[in-house]
């Protein structure tokens, strides 16, 4: 492999930092970089480096405080809030790596071949905008190709920072990387994930791709087109993450449960009998329609510590009209079966969404005195209105968001104060003080 870092033999790969209100590491890895540079280190003579502003454990990174099983706090820094988002009350900030410390290290590099920024949130864009303004002062101007979920939902607006890469499962990443590197080489034939790009303790891995539901508010189905990923793959990828001493893996995945006859269950079967000493986690909400006796039994066997299930509401109309993933008899078989596996239900997180157009703060409310009755703890996912999703079509022919608009109308705390949801401020704050005070009644 390729290490020389002259000029024009290397590419810089970028997870940028992130502006907004609220944020926190729940496993928030560049998993699409993780996997672009294990094809720059199997399949280029090029060297690589990951300039990753969210990486706690980097030596950049001011200290914060840290949970088990390596979740914790970002350093945050307060910045003047957009003039789009005053409405909201709360201080907004940018959290990551300051840019000074990431400015100086850049500078011992010479300038790459290109340099590919991977995108979070459409209303992140702030730091993509950051880092694009970094690479320029500090290299010139140098390719740059963006990649992700903000370029691939707003492409028009995020091509005026770089090169929009599209394709599915980054074949058009790849193509480039072939034509930078002069080889060319198969995107489908994709090698295990480069966890050693970072120091952190945790990483996460998908087993699947996208999801074949289309719920009005989710925009997964648009990211990625629904697809298993071969069970050897999945296995050689936790392997490598064994051998580097890894022991926490979070699953990105939307639909880890979908054809669990012919994916989870045979791909969990063999982590199981290696006997590997990993703990798994599920930051995404799990399909409750889909958890069975063996799925909960391998789950446990597997050592699954963090279970998120998807709930959403217990307003049947709601669930008719917004989700066709679950019903609530199905949550309640799925609790069954986790808890007859030997999981206990204060180990359960269930996510109720709240803000969606039309919803009332009855109805969540009415889902949030549910939970607490059986004994599971709340987390509130707040509706942010997604490009290309049913929900947001009819928020565009309802006048709220014009063609031309800017991605931070898209904050996930602007719903209050945006004239679309019927929950107000006032509305708002009694339901996160009422899932706030469910979840701390029912902390393990």
């Amino acid at each position: 492999m390729g290490k020389d870092f002259s000029r024009g033999k290397w590419v810089a790969l970028f997870h940028p930092p992130i502006y907004d209100f609220t944020a926190y590491d729940l496993w928030l890895r560049p998993l699409g970089l993780y996997r672009l540079g294990a094809y720059i280190k199997n399949y280029t003579d090029l060297a690589l480096f990951l300039f990753d502003y969210m990486d706690r454990s980097s030596p950049l990174a001011p200290p914060t405080k840290s949970r088990k099983y390596g979740t914790g706090k970002f350093y945050k820094e307060r910045v003047e809030k957009p003039r789009f988002l005053k409405e909201v009350k709360r201080y907004f900030y940018r959290f990551g790596i300051p840019r000074a410390s990431m400015e100086a290290f850049m500078e011992k590099f010479p300038p790459p071949l290109a340099v590919f920024i991977t995108t979070g949130m459409t209303y992140w864009y702030l730091g993509v905008k950051e880092v694009v303004r970094s690479v320029k002062k500090i290299w010139g101007n140098v390719p740059i190709f963006l990649g992700g979920t903000y370029a691939t939902l707003m492409p028009s607006h995020a091509s005026q920072f770089g090169k929009v890469l599209k394709g599915e499962a980054g074949c058009e990443s790849v193509e480039v990387l072939g034509a930078l590197s002069g080889r060319r080489f198969p995107c489908g034939d994709e090698p295990p994930a480069a966890f050693e790009l970072s120091r952190a303790p945790s990483t996460v891995t998908a087993t699947t791709r996208g999801c074949p539901f289309r719920c009005t508010f989710c925009a997964s189905f648009l990211l990625h087109r629904w697809k298993k990923r071969p069970i050897w793959e999945v296995l050689e990828e936790l392997e490598g993450a064994v051998k580097l001493s890894i022991k926490d893996i979070a699953l990105y995945d939307d639909a880890l449960l979908v054809d669990a006859q012919g994916h989870f269950k045979p791909l969990f079967r063999e982590v199981v009998r290696q006997g590997w000493n990993l703990r798994f986690h599920l930051p995404n909400g799990l399909h409750v329609r889909f958890v069975d006796e063996e799925v909960a039994w391998l789950m446990k066997r597997a050592n699954f510590k963090t279970l998120r299930l998807s709930l959403e509401s217990v307003d049947e109309e709601f669930l008719k009209e917004r989700t066709p993933k679950l019903r609530l008899e199905e949550f309640e078989r799925a609790v069954f079966h986790l808890e007859k596996a030997g999981f206990s239900r204060r180990e359960m997180v269930a996510y109720v969404i709240v803000g969606v157009p039309g919803q009332r703060a009855s109805s969540v409310l009415k889902t949030l005195d549910y939970l607490e009755k059986i004994g599971i703890k709340p987390s509130l996912a707040y509706y942010s209105p997604v490009p290309g999703t049913k929900d947001f079509q009819v928020l565009v022919h309802e006048g709220y968001f014009p063609p031309e608009h800017d991605p931070l109308l898209h904050n996930k705390l602007l719903f209050p104060y945006s004239g679309y949801s019927p929950i107000g401020e006032e509305e708002f704050e009694k339901i996160r003080k009422r899932a706030f005070e469910i979840a701390f009644n029912l902390r393990a």
